[in-house]
């Protein structure tokens, strides 16, 4: 991990973000979040708890909470480690959001959770504990603001089109990071460029970034980094285990080796997305998306896994009225170790589409560390939607509602019927980058 003969120099990927849309209606714009009231969301249970057990299962309501915060404050309410809490999924913090959550406790009364900002609901006893991913997804209602209501009729055109034909189930900017470079970020690890990782992560020779940031990242250019750790806000902990190595005298191998696991992680995970955004794109450019070519491995909606068309017993017409309903869809890749190999065409087309991104497929299939690789669902259906317009009080909205499975980005749906660049939330950074 030492050799710096590894590093080629900064190398700026395409944007990661799904280029494409399902219809050619432009957008209404507007804004969301712009109160968090007007953005719900309510978590879809897997399962109930039985009444019995060493878990106690809590329904909490939070608003303007992070997750990871709700975490803490559960921690410090019963007196226990982090790993005594167990979550299905994570929710966002500026909207109000309702979500189970397990504790194991064996007390027989809870805690004053109110006092900390979590309403509960109900509580109740399991026997084991709740598991990320253990949800069937998510329901929403979102009110956008700053529109005229008498474009009701054409976000519903666009609603229904997705609700029909599907939800292109791209990674949203969330999975790219506050800068949109976890990819590159990715990238960088995954090719040993320590250095440019470096670079791209905590100088100014980069991606975009917050003016509030300047002084900062001047500071670690100018090899200033106990000066960079003293001025750095709480959000850069992760930022600090490395600049404290290099502070320390590392290489910048070895202070790439101090950033956290989860860290790197994300990273990775942000690379495989560059990937799966970019072959979805030209399945959505190509009209298929929806429909299933020779090589694809497909989508079992109802099982929530994937299987090999030459190898099951669906006949044709089991499998046009599937696809149709969107019980089935085809999938695209998460390179990985493990990751099932399409047919020659697909893998040539996915494997194009790693290219186009910038990112190294062998490199990924290789050296994605715990990610493993998979198959994820081109498209996810949208069900239980509605669409109400007016004006109230804070003026004039048109409030969308629908359903998600879980993985799937209420920012996607809001994308199609706002505009990419209406959803984008980052003021400061250019939504034409790359």
């Amino acid at each position: 991990m030492d050799d710096p003969a590894c590093d080629s120099g900064p190398r700026i990927l395409p944007d990661p973000r799904l280029q494409a849309t399902v219809t050619d209606e432009q957008g209404i714009g507007g804004r969301f979040r712009v109160h968090d009231d007007e953005f719900l969301v309510d978590e879809l249970p897997l399962f109930e708890p039985s009444g019995k057990g060493e878990h106690i299962y809590i329904r909490v309501q939070k608003e303007g909470i992070s997750h990871r915060d709700m975490i803490g404050r559960l921690c410090r309410a019963f007196d226990l480690p982090e790993s005594a809490i167990g979550y299905a999924g994570m929710k966002d913090r500026r909207a109000v959001t309702q979500q189970t959550v397990s504790v194991h406790t064996d007390r027989k009364n809870l805690p004053d959770l109110e006092s900390i900002g979590l309403q509960v609901l109900w509580a109740d006893r399991h026997d084991h504990k709740l598991r990320k991913g253990q949800l069937e997804g998510n329901r929403f209602s979102i009110r956008i603001r700053d529109v005229d209501p008498l474009d009701a009729p054409r976000a519903w055109t666009v609603l229904n089109a997705i609700a029909l034909g599907g939800l292109p189930n791209a990674y949203m900017s969330q999975r790219f990071g506050y800068r949109l470079n976890n990819h590159r970020l990715g990238a960088a690890w995954l090719e040993s460029r320590w250095s440019d990782l470096l670079d791209e992560w905590l100088g100014t020779r980069g991606s975009p970034f917050p003016s509030s940031e300047s002084g900062v990242r001047t500071d670690y250019d100018n090899g200033r980094y106990q000066q960079c750790i003293n001025d750095s806000s709480r959000e850069w902990w992760a930022e600090r285990a490395a600049l404290q190595a290099l502070a320390e005298g590392a290489s910048p191998a070895r202070a790439c080796s101090a950033v956290p696991s989860v860290i790197r992680s994300l990273w990775i995970d942000a690379a495989q997305a560059a990937i799966f955004n970019r072959l979805l794109s030209c399945r959505m450019r190509a009209g298929t998306m929806e429909h299933l070519v020779e090589g694809d491995i497909a989508w079992n909606h109802g099982r929530g896994r994937w299987f090999r068309i030459e190898g099951s017993d669906m006949t044709a017409e089991d499998r046009a009225r599937a696809l149709q309903a969107i019980e089935v869809s085809p999938t695209g890749p998460l390179p990985g170790r493990r990751m099932p190999t399409p047919g020659k065409q697909i893998d040539e087309l996915e494997r194009q589409a790693a290219i186009e991104a910038g990112i190294d497929w062998d490199k990924m299939i290789e050296g994605g560390g715990s990610r493993r690789g998979g198959r994820r669902p081109l498209r996810v259906p949208v069900t239980n939607h509605g669409l109400d317009a007016g004006t109230d009080q804070r003026g004039n909205y048109i409030r969308v509602a629908f359903e998600l499975p879980k993985g799937a980005y209420a920012t996607g749906v809001l994308a199609e019927i706002m505009g990419a660049n209406a959803v984008e939330e980052r003021g400061w950074l250019s939504t034409s980058q790359g």
